[in-house]
Formats: C-alpha cells, structure tokens, sequence
C-alpha cells in the first residue's frame, strides 16, 4: 500500500488512473469504492483539497462516459462517495478535529433521511415492492430454500415481515452510506499514516466521540420510536446509531489497545462480528451512546492513548 500512496501523489495522471480505475472495478466489485474514494481523500489529505477536486472532476468524466457506453447509463454512487469524502475531509482539515467532521456527516444522514420522507412519502411502498420483487428473483435460488429450511421458517412468514423491513430501508440505506463514507476516511487516514510513519489519525480514532448532544438525541429517538412508532423516528436512530458504533469501535480499539497482547483483543472483537454482526454493532453502538454520556475512555483508558 505504500508503494501504491507513492505512485498515487506523483502526479495527477496517476492520481486519476488509480481513483478511476478503482471506481470502475467497482461496478463488478462493490467494496473497491472504497479503494478509490480512499485514494481521493489521501490526495485531498496529503495534498489538498483543491488538487482532490481537480482530480475528482477528471474521474467523473473518465467514469461517466465510460459507464454510460458500458452500462447505457451512469451511476450515482461513486460520486456521492467521493464528493461527500472529500467533503469530509475538508471539515477535518478545517477543524483539525476528526469528531467534529463525524458529527457533521452523522447532521447530514439524518437531514438526508428527514428530507426523503418529506419529499417522497410513498417511499415505503415503493422500497416494499422492490423487496417482493428481489424476494420473487431470489426464491427459486436453493440456497434460499436451504436458508429457510434451517432457520424454520417458511416463505409466507418471510413476505409478512416485508412491511416491516421497508419501513426501515431508507434509513438503513443511509446508514450504509454514512459508513461507506466514514469507513473510506478512515482507510485514508490509515494510509495516510503509513506514509508518513505517523499514528495521529488512529490515535484521533480512538479518541472518537461524536458528543453529548448527538447521544441524547438518540436516545430520545429511541424512547420516540418506541412510544410513538413511526418509522421515521426508527429509521433516524438506525441512522445515528451507525456513527455511534464507530464511536464504540474506537473506545473498543482504545481499550484493547492497552491489553498486553492486544492482538487477541482485535481477533475476538472483529470475529464475533463476522459471526453475530448485528448482536456486536448494535452493542458497540449502545456502548458508543454510553460513552456520550459518562466519557468511558476518562475512566478506563489511560491518557496517553
């Protein structure tokens, strides 16, 4: 990866070819947005932000006309991820805080969510029949079959809980985004570390803490959600709890960090994840909540980290 962040801030030619490329890997491998959002954002942190938006435009007009010849049209998500990445990291720039520009992306995925019910409030009916309709394409597969057969459940109960599901899906789409976005800063600044043989971003990491303000509005979220059972109170905390695991996963990766072989730590922290993802990234995010409130890491972690 060193060798690649070299090449990558040689010149713009590189920069684009990288960024670019990585993008168009991704239509057929999704996770590689990250790869190219994240060379983005090393060149908007190592460079600046103004060389990342020459670079930007470039790619959007490589990979536009190349996905509208290939594809008969172009896809929106790889530029809202870059545009939204380097957006970011300007606001850390700016403030030289990464809880700050966390805060700032967690405003902005619930000002998106509040404003998609605003603006299209049958989305719900219309996230219900895309869902029957995968679930039509994906019911003669027979790992479905085998999936229902373990899990005892039959077809029938499965379409029952569909309403359910679509009730939630613009926030869970969000929160999908929020992290796509979060998760390519971080790498960004991992990668940005090992060039220049520094920590500073994994010790702000780790450090992370998106306030009071934003865990108590959650947490009412949470009491408005149960009392009043609207989905859009549902569909606000799925948004905010999203940042608030990365909260939790930093104290994790602070705490752990202190242990005298904290390798092991990092192996049971994220293989349970692989095994029970949603059981560990709802508890980190409740943890990350708590720790809005009482400051964990003062009690637990030593100051250094």
């Amino acid at each position: 990866m060193r060798s690649l962040g070299y090449f990558i801030l040689a010149g713009p030619f590189q920069a684009v070819l990288v960024v670019s490329g990585f993008a168009l890997l991704s239509f057929f491998f999704p996770f590689l947005v990250i790869l190219s959002g994240g060379a983005l954002a090393l060149i908007a942190l190592k460079i600046g932000i103004r060389e990342a938006l020459r670079v930007l435009v470039i790619c959007v007009a490589i990979v536009g006309g190349i996905s509208f010849f290939l594809l008969g049209g172009v896809t929106a998500g790889t530029l809202v991820v870059w545009v939204s990445v380097v957006a970011v990291v300007y606001l850390y720039r700016h403030f030289q805080s990464l809880s700050i520009a966390m805060q700032a992306l967690t405003v902005f995925g619930a000002v998106v969510t509040i404003l998609a019910a605003l603006l299209y409030p049958d989305m719900q009916a219309t996230w219900l029949r895309n869902l029957k309709g995968l679930l039509a394409v994906i019911e003669q597969g027979p790992s479905f079959q085998i999936m229902l057969q373990n899990s005892a459940l039959d077809f029938d109960r499965v379409q029952q809980h569909l309403p359910k599901v679509a009730s939630l899906m613009t926030g869970m789409v969000v929160a999908i985004y929020l992290l796509t976005v979060s998760i390519t800063l971080f790498f960004a600044g991992w990668w940005h570390g090992l060039l220049d043989d520094v920590r500073t971003f994994h010790k702000e990491f780790v450090r992370l803490n998106l306030g009071l303000a934003l865990a108590a509005f959650t947490v009412a979220l949470g009491v408005a959600a149960w009392v009043i059972k609207t989905a859009i109170f549902w569909q606000l905390m799925i948004v905010c709890l999203s940042m608030f695991f990365l909260q939790g996963l930093g104290l994790a990766h602070a705490m752990i960090g202190q242990l005298p072989k904290p390798m092991f730590g990092f192996v049971a922290v994220y293989g349970l994840m692989l095994i029970a993802a949603p059981q560990v990234i709802l508890t980190l995010a409740s943890v990350g909540v708590l720790d809005g409130f009482v400051n964990i890491r003062k009690r637990f972690v030593k100051s250094k980290m």
